[in-house]
């Protein structure tokens, strides 16, 4: 079960970004999913904290807008 992680700078409950995925590689080359939810991020890496994946998602996100 995967859990969602709040985001401190996108508010992302009714966000029209909900539900769209992005893929990330991770740092030994196992590819994973961020997805934006309305209760925050996900990932389906196994870290059980808000991992780096979703943290750049945010970052990349936060860059272009």
């Amino acid at each position: 079960m995967l859990v969602s992680h709040p985001s401190d700078e996108i508010k992302t409950k009714g966000h029209w970004a909900v539900g769209v995925q992005w893929p990330v590689i991770g740092s030994k080359g196992d590819k994973y999913t961020v997805e934006m939810k309305d209760s925050g991020f996900e990932c389906d890496c196994p870290a059980y904290r808000k991992c780096k994946h979703i943290k750049s998602v945010e970052e990349n996100w936060l860059r272009e807008c």
